[in-house]
């Protein structure tokens, strides 16, 4: 497992500090994971005694420090909640799966609209938590303005920073399986992270948009939706994006792609093992969200993922 997915909260809180202090930029936050000294060993979330590691990926980390803690919300719907980033007040959206365990290590998908000028913006998402009956917590953030700020050092980096500390020290979540996932401007913001948190983030899944970014830091896999008819973000941009990824990966841009489970979603061949990478083009969609299509093609991706 890469250990670095399983950073602790106060590790995390550390480094963010010790970021904006030293004038560094974001692509090399999230580096170093916090390990027993003299070891590679993981440190456990709230402990000094390390985490016991296994060569089977699809092992569970132990937990987050939310864990044993009761939800205090309401289960199978969206609860609006708020945090603190960078001295502005953030709205949030939290989905608990229904029947929530907290002694149960969940993956959480953190959600990024397009952008729109309806005050409940947020809504404007992939409708992931449909899929996922109960196996993952879904996070769903709010813009301040009617898009995200991609800036790797923009308040929004920060406010995403800001979500994973809140959710993993409140619920009880695998650090080990947090997912990004986006649409349009929102599928920007998440090739942003993918860019600057990799480190922090096991897989992505985006339909209408992307951005390369450079000096990245980690390796996450990925599934990209595009429609070659868009007519407000020209494929290009995912393209781009699926270019990056697939370097980054190892994967060979030359092979022929195994179709999937979710025509016209195609996987390249010789991508590294934990981090693969589907492209799927559609056709006369536009720039629509493709919900029937996309939310279960995004979980079928990121929940298989080893």
């Amino acid at each position: 497992m890469n250990a670095v997915r399983g950073l602790t909260v106060g590790l995390f809180s550390s480094m963010l500090l010790a970021s904006c202090g030293d004038g560094g930029t974001s692509e090399d936050a999230g580096r170093d994971a916090r390990t027993t000294p003299g070891t590679d060993a993981p440190i456990a979330p709230g402990t000094d005694a390390p985490v016991a590691t296994s060569d089977d990926a699809f092992t569970p980390s132990s937990g987050s420090a939310g864990c044993g803690m009761a939800a205090g919300m309401a289960t199978g719907e969206w609860v609006e909640t708020t945090l603190e980033s960078g001295g502005v007040t953030r709205t949030y959206d939290v989905w608990l799966p229904t029947g929530y365990d907290p002694t149960r290590a969940y993956p959480v998908d953190y959600q990024f609209h397009g952008c729109n000028d309806n005050p409940e913006r947020e809504n404007n998402n992939v409708p992931m938590e449909r899929e996922s009956e109960g196996n993952a917590i879904h996070v769903r953030g709010r813009a301040v303005d009617r898009c995200w700020d991609t800036s790797a050092m923009g308040p929004d980096v920060a406010f995403f920073d800001a979500l994973v500390i809140a959710i993993e020290s409140r619920f009880c979540a695998d650090p080990e399986r947090r997912w990004a996932t986006g649409y349009s401007g929102g599928a920007f913001m998440t090739h942003r992270l993918a860019c600057v948190r990799g480190s922090m983030l096991r897989g992505v899944a985006t339909i209408a948009g992307g951005q390369a970014g450079s000096m990245c830091t980690g390796n996450v896999a990925a599934l990209l939706i595009h429609d070659r008819n868009d007519g407000t973000v020209g494929i290009a941009a995912s393209e781009g994006a699926r270019d990056a990824l697939v370097s980054a990966n190892g994967c060979d841009a030359t092979a022929a792609r195994t179709p999937t489970d979710h025509p016209p979603c195609e996987a390249y061949a010789g991508c590294d093992p934990e981090t693969p990478v589907v492209w799927c083009e559609t056709t006369m969609q536009d720039h629509s969200r493709q919900d029937g299509f996309a939310a279960p093609a995004f979980w079928d991706f990121l929940s298989t993922l080893p």
